[in-house]
Formats: structure tokens, C-alpha cells, sequence
């Protein structure tokens, strides 16, 4: 019988899959408040999921380096998304693959060490997930068009993403369950740069009270899930 988390990672790699083809076939409009309530989304998930599992009197340098790792790979592969839908003009090479790849095996490993150390979390994780990288893959998607790639040539770095999630999934059952508190602390700190370094502050670029709300609409969303769970 195939366990839950793999289950957990199977699904948000057939998420990104969907994501980043919708582009190629649709029109988007409107993503600014999909940025918006992503945010609202992964910084509840932190705040009210996350960080109550981790030992920051030891881990806090970890939470850290969380941080630090996703903000420099978000800096160097350019991958952010873009809620004008003005996305400038960068190339889409190996260095944004592979980093877009180790972001999302670093979310699969995150939504096993969550699940295994309370399943509540892993489903938390796991919603938190899918929603944050919608945007991202449709920005992927958006940016090879605009670099006028074909279509064949842009089905490999949405493969190459979406398969990630369930091999960092599977993975993360072969780590000893001595480090699951610190994974779980790299993992609040690079939550914490995605919905506030990135996702937060993309959507917030014009002010605008729709993305407020659609920000509050995120936080509303992981309450419900926490009292239906409850």
C-alpha cells in the first residue's frame, strides 16, 4: 500500500505539471491575487503549523539558514513570481532548472518530515505547497513563451519540476527521524522568505485592497482547515 506522504507528493507534482501547461493554452489574468492569497497561505502555515513543531532554542539557526538558502536561490534563478505580468526578459537555463528542481525536492522532504511527524502537519504542508507554487510554475511557464520557446523545449523544465516533489517525498524516508526538528526549522525559514520575501511583497508591488483581502482569504483558509482537522 503506498504511504500518505507519497500520495501527498504524487499530487502536488501533478499540481505543477498543470500549472505550468495551463500557460500554454490559456490566457492568465488576475494572478496578483493568486500571489496574494499564496501568501496569506504558506505565512499561516508557518506561523500556526510550523514553527509550534520546531525547537527554535536549538534550531533557530537552522530556521536561518532556511532562509538564507531559499532567498539566494530565489536571487540566482530568477524564478519569482510575477503578479504584472510583466516578467523581464531572463533566460531559462540550467542554473534556474536545477534550482527550481532543489526547491522542489526540498518541498516534497518537507511535506514527508511533516506527515511523519504529525500527519496534521504534512496535510498543512502539503495544501501550502501546491498553492505557493502555482504562481511560480505559471511564472516559469510565462517566461519560456516570452523567451520564445517551443513547446517541446519547454516540456522538460515543467517535467523536470513536477516529477521533483514525489523524489524528494519518497527521499525523506530514508532520513532518520533524529533530524526531522531541524528539517522542520530550514523548513519555517524558507516558508518564512517565500510568503513574506517573495509572494507578500510581489503582491503588494501597487497597492490595491483586493490583494489584502485575497491575502486575509489565505489565512482564512488554513483556520478552516485547522478547525475542520480539530
Amino acid at each position: 500500500m503506498i504511504e500518505m506522504y507519497v500520495v501527498y507528493g504524487l499530487l502536488t507534482g501533478m499540481v505543477t505539471l498543470i500549472a505550468g501547461l495551463l500557460p500554454l493554452y490559456i490566457d492568465f489574468k488576475g494572478i496578483r491575487y493568486i500571489i496574494a492569497f499564496a501568501a496569506g497561505v504558506v505565512i499561516a502555515t508557518v506561523l500556526l503549523d510550523i514553527l509550534p513543531e520546531a525547537n527554535l532554542k536549538k534550531d533557530a539557526w537552522i530556521l536561518a539558514l532556511g532562509f538564507l538558502c531559499f532567498y539566494i536561490i530565489g536571487k540566482l534563478t530568477v524564478l519569482h513570481s510575477c503578479g504584472e505580468m510583466e516578467c523581464e526578459r531572463h533566460s531559462m537555463n540550467m542554473v534556474s532548472i536545477f534550482g527550481m528542481a532543489m526547491d522542489n525536492i526540498v518541498d516534497g522532504i518537507a511535506i514527508t518530515v511533516g506527515y511523519l511527524t504529525n500527519p496534521h502537519l504534512g496535510l498543512i504542508i502539503t495544501v501550502a505547497v501546491i498553492i505557493h507554487e502555482i504562481p511560480q510554475d505559471v511564472t516559469a511557464t510565462l517566461l519560456m513563451k516570452n523567451l520564445g520557446y517551443s513547446t517541446k523545449k519547454m516540456l522538460f523544465p515543467i517535467l523536470y519540476a513536477a516529477i521533483s516533489y514525489p523524489v524528494g517525498a519518497y527521499a525523506a524516508v530514508y532520513i532518520p527521524s533524529i533530524f526531522y526538528e531541524p528539517i522542520i526549522a530550514f523548513v519555517a525559514g524558507a516558508f518564512i522568505y517565500i510568503g513574506v520575501g517573495d509572494l507578500l511583497l510581489e503582491a503588494h508591488k501597487k497597492f490595491n485592497i483586493k490583494v489584502i483581502m485575497s491575502v486575509i482569504s489565505g489565512f482564512i483558509m488554513v483556520f478552516t482547515i485547522e478547525k475542520f482537522l480539530h
